[in-house]
């Protein structure tokens, strides 16, 4: 397992991270905790969890596993605030109320006395961001917390977070948690040159979208019953980089790629995302060993230079206005 420095801190994770969503809901305790077993033994370090995952479970059974390695130090361990974890009103959000309410909650079930990546898991139009980034900052001179981040921010609200937290002499984000896939290109536009640009690390979550990048989803075919989207458990399955001629292509030439490498589908996606090195990091999920193993195995071999050409042609989904017109006049 290779490592990568997360931004521009001193801060080292591994190339694939661990995200821990689907722990109590549709993965059991004992599986889960053998999934994170051997993540580690294959060398991961980092695991992503929300005090909103499943009621809090995913972050319970992340500490009941933590404290049994009986070694802490040796592991990053990331959490995010913002979605409801009760019914009253200012269970939600990312006012300081909700952040100081949700760490303590958050620090008792993951069994630890810090967070290394406290994390704002969407940006708050209701709450200003200096009341948040205020409150961030105090958790991290009380020790709570020892890096921040953000995540599902705009290029222009993660600028103007950093312009604050400067001018304040207040802790800046460290990373961005932004969705990024063959099919989710758009943070190309912006908001990963910014992040290189500021020294932001980025991970790039839902890296295989949803499903339709594993293999599952086939042209012509129906869609399974029991997947996540013929269950329909995914807020923009309606989205349009999903289920349409776009989409298909994309995995049309996946499978040229599997039939050439004799790799899984899910594998090559992840490949394309460590290989074009935009991203720090994917946050790859698994639901049972035999995926974790196929996603451990996208850092032991590379795709070749066509076929990285072959998906980011097929992928590409072209820039609007004023990218497009900015970047026809770049000068050479």
């Amino acid at each position: 397992m290779d490592y990568r420095y997360l931004g521009s801190s001193g801060l080292r994770i591994s190339t694939v991270t661990m995200g821990t969503q689907t722990f109590g809901w549709n993965i059991e305790e004992k599986e889960s905790r053998r999934l994170m077993s051997r993540y580690a033994d294959a060398g991961g370090n980092y695991f992503d969890a929300a005090d909103s995952y499943n009621n809090g479970e995913s972050e319970r059974i992340l500490g009941t596993w933590l404290k049994e390695q009986q070694n802490r130090h040796t592991y990053v361990i990331g959490t995010k605030v913002f979605f409801p974890t009760g019914e009253g009103p200012n269970d939600t959000g990312a006012s300081r109320k909700h952040i100081f309410a949700s760490v303590d909650e958050s620090l008792k079930r993951l069994g630890t006395d810090y967070i290394d990546v406290y994390q704002i898991h969407c940006y708050d139009r209701r709450t200003p961001i200096e009341e948040t980034l205020r409150s961030l900052d105090d958790l991290v001179r009380m020790g709570k917390v020892r890096y921040l981040g953000a995540s599902n921010f705009t290029p222009s609200k993660l600028m103007k977070a950093q312009l604050t937290a400067r001018h304040e002499g207040w802790t800046p984000f460290t990373s961005l948690q932004l969705e990024y896939s063959l099919l989710v290109r758009s943070p190309e536009w912006e908001l990963i040159p910014l992040c290189h640009e500021e020294g932001i690390g980025t991970l790039a979550w839902s890296p295989l979208a949803g499903g339709w990048l594993t293999g599952k989803y086939r042209r012509d075919a129906s869609i399974p019953a029991e997947s996540r989207a013929g269950r329909n458990d995914r807020w923009d399955d309606s989205a349009e980089t999903r289920g349409t001629e776009h989409a298909y292509r994309v995995i049309d030439a996946l499978l040229e790629i599997a039939a050439e490498t004799g790799k899984p589908i899910s594998q090559i996606s992840l490949n394309w995302i460590i290989q074009q090195g935009k991203v720090t990091a994917p946050l790859m999920g698994a639901r049972t060993e035999q995926q974790l193993e196929q996603n451990l195995n996208a850092i032991t071999w590379s795709l070749t230079d066509e076929q990285l050409e072959k998906l980011n042609n097929i992928s590409y989904i072209g820039e609007p206005s004023p990218y497009s017109f900015i970047q026809h006049y770049t000068r050479k």
